[in-house]
This record gives structure tokens, sequence and C-alpha cells, in this order.
């Protein structure tokens, strides 16, 4: 004769008072709301919930591990597969469908895709710096309630509102600068076929941009070169190599003895990594003597081998703080002279200066100005021609800076010591 089966209702204080099984059998409490729907109870305590019917000839089974899944949602699961019989379809089918779908949900959040992204594009391609901006914009905190969402249900609403709120507390570079990464980001999610429309598809920055323009005067790069010395510390000799070698600010920031080859000969050189430069690409500056005068002085510090660092361990920071020193000596220095202030300048100024210079008062053709900072988007390497032109252009460069060089010196009435 079949066992008797004893029916009751289940409930959450009942399931939560379950003793373990004896040792080797398993209990199984059947509920009295769905026919085939039960508890198991395991000898170890293991407590799970199951259905049980048949679909055609074929006997079905189902089940769901407690307390991962409550009753209310074990139940529910169950009623509805019962319906899905009688219409004659089977439920494992849809269940396989919703787990399916569950993992695609959480292989394909804000956070999973960004961290796909950044070892799929930006980290085979981009400079260290550029890597932490993505890393500020995709993981930080403006994008924190993101983390978990399906990509897909990120709206141009939400980052309208995160940009908004970026504005509104007076980050407006900033605002501009995560819209830029975000739209990289959405588009090749697109390309990936992650996402059909990116959100940020045709969306206008929070704010009109900048153009940078500024470009110091002849008089007004003298007055700065001389504010360099009120930095003091090793701002003093970056400053002075940001003007001379027009590079980038992280990129001098971050020089390594290592980097540097033939101090000695007729044609030293520094080389920058392709993880350091901005398109990704090695960059090697020829050093004019001022430039190798001040690089010979410092000292290579740390496992790392940086020129400049406080810590031994990581390049040096601060320097906001370095240049508000320097425009308050600028300040000083016109208002004892009964002069008009500066106008507002910027570090990256002094790259933009050299490059006017360079092709203004001292006649570098523009390819070579191009190659000196490490630009690609001279008609010279541009689109097709950058393709087959691969020269470096390494005599005319070095010739380019110590033209430079001379004309900072001609600038302070050839004061060779101060410049």
């Amino acid at each position: 004769m079949p066992r008797e089966i004893t029916r009751k209702v289940l409930t959450d204080a009942m399931i939560h008072k379950l003793k373990p099984a004896p040792a080797g059998k398993r209990n199984e409490f059947w509920d009295a709301v769905v026919p085939g729907f039960g508890l198991r109870v395991t000898d170890a305590g293991g407590k799970s919930f199951f259905l049980r019917s048949r679909i055609g000839s074929e006997q079905l089974r189902m089940s769901w591990h407690y307390p991962a899944t409550s009753l209310e949602k074990a139940r529910a699961t169950a009623k509805a597969a019962l319906q899905d019989i009688e219409k004659g379809i089977d439920p494992r089918l849809s269940l396989l469908a919703e787990r399916q779908e569950n993992q695609d949900r959480s292989r394909n959040t804000f956070k999973a895709v960004g961290e796909r992204f950044m070892k799929q594009y930006a980290e085979p391609r981009l400079a260290d710096n550029t890597q932490r901006e993505y890393r500020r914009v995709l993981f930080g905190p403006d994008t924190e309630a993101w983390a978990k969402r399906p990509i897909t249900s990120i709206t141009r609403a939400d980052v309208r509102f995160i940009l908004d709120a970026m504005v509104e507390r007076g980050s407006t570079s900033a605002a501009n600068n995560a819209l830029a990464y975000l739209k990289k980001f959405f588009g090749w999610c697109a390309e990936k076929d992650i996402l059909e429309v990116p959100p940020t598809d045709r969306m206008k920055a929070p704010s009109p941009k900048a153009i940078g323009e500024r470009t110091l005067s002849e008089s007004e790069i003298v007055e700065v070169w001389q504010a360099f010395n009120a930095a003091g510390g090793p701002f003093r000799d970056l400053f002075k190599l940001l003007l001379l070698t027009g590079q980038r600010r992280s990129e001098v920031g971050g020089m390594k003895g290592a980097e540097f080859s033939g101090l000695e000969s007729d044609n030293p050189t520094w080389e920058i990594p392709s993880n350091r430069t901005k398109n990704g690409r090695p960059h090697l500056v020829p050093l004019s003597l001022q430039a190798l005068a001040i690089i010979k002085e410092r000292p290579v510090i740390g496992q790392e081998g940086y020129l400049f660092t406080t810590t031994g361990k990581t390049a040096l920071s601060g320097f906001s703080k370095a240049k508000e020193r320097i425009d308050a000596w600028l300040a000083d220095k016109r208002k004892r002279a009964n002069s008009a202030p500066m106008p507002e300048w910027t570090l990256h100024d002094l790259r933009r200066t050299m490059v006017t210079m360079m092709n203004e008062k001292l006649g570098v053709p523009p390819h070579i100005v191009e190659a000196c900072v490490n630009h690609i988007s001279g008609s010279a390497k541009a689109g097709v021609a950058g393709v087959y032109n691969k020269a470096v252009y390494m005599k005319e460069r070095r010739e380019a800076y110590n033209a430079w060089e001379k004309y900072l010196q001609r600038l302070a009435g050839e004061k060779t010591a101060e410049l």
C-alpha cells in the first residue's frame, strides 16, 4: 500500500523550528495549500522546498533551497509551475530561462561591464593616468548607485542626474570630463552588442567647455620662470622641465631614472613609455643642455627610481598647492611694481606656450613641433599619412629643443645661469 502522506499548512515559524532528520534519513513535510509541494529536511539540517507532479507520462521534480528561496517565493513558483503543466508547458524550461536571465543580468551589471571594459579596452590601450580617470568615473562615488544595476537599465535621465549633481557641487570641469568618459564607455558597450543605444547618445556637456587658448607672453615667461624658484623643493625643477620640454605634467612628474639614455653623450634622450603617455605610444624627448643639467642634479629615489617623489614609492603630488605658491609670488611681485595682476594661467599653458613659440617665433615646421609633443593629429601623421610616415625626426626635434632653450635664454637677457 502507498505510504500515507500527512499534509499541513507550511509556515515560516514552523520551518524555522524544524530539527534535523535522524541520521541517514530525511523528513518530508507536505503543504496543505499547494498539491505536490512540500519541504524536505536532511539529517544535516539542510532544508529545501520541492514540487512533485507529472507532465504527460514523465515525472516532474523541482526544488528550491531554503532560506535562499523564501516560503512565499517557493510556493508561488510551485503554483505557477502547476498552471504551466495544465497548459502542457514544461515549467522547468521557464525556470531555466529565468535562471539564464538572472545570470545575464548579473554578468551585465554596470560594475561587471565596467570591469570588462577596463580589461578589454582601457588597460591594453591607455596610459595609467587615463585608466585611473576611467576607474574614478565608472567605480567612484558618483556612479556607485549604478554598480549592481543591469547596464541596460541606465537611462539618459540617470546620466543627467549625476552630471547635474557634479555641477551643483561646483565640479563643472569634472562633469564635462565624466560625460566624455561615459560616452566612450557606453559607446564601447554598443559596439559589443551589450546595449542597443547608448544613454549618452547626442548628450551635450553640462557646461560649455573652456577651450584652452592661453599662451604666456615673452615677459610672462620670464616672470613665471623666476617664480618657479618660489615653489621650492622638487617643484622648482619639475616646473622648469615642463617649460623646457613641453611635456605633460603627469609625464614629467613621473620621470624615472631608467627612462634616460646617453646622459653623458651628445645625444641625451628621455623615453616616456607607452603606459605613461596620453595616446598610449612611447615618446622620445631630446634633452637640451638646461633640461639635462636639471635631470642630472636630481636624485633617483626608491626602487621605482623616481626623480620627483616625497615617498619613494609614488610620483610627486600636490601640484595645486605648489602652483598657488607661484601665483602668490607673482601677485606680490606685481603689486610691489604697481602692475596689473597676471591673467589666470595653468601649468598646461606652459606646453601650449612652447608649441606656439616654436611655430611663431622660431619657425619650427609644424610637423616637427607635433613630433616634439607626441601629437599624431597633424597632417604629417594623421589618417593615411600616419600609416606610412614612421619618421621620428630626432635630429630636427633636437634642433628645435636647442633653439627653444636659446630663445628662453635671450628672453632673460642671456642669463644662462637663470634659464
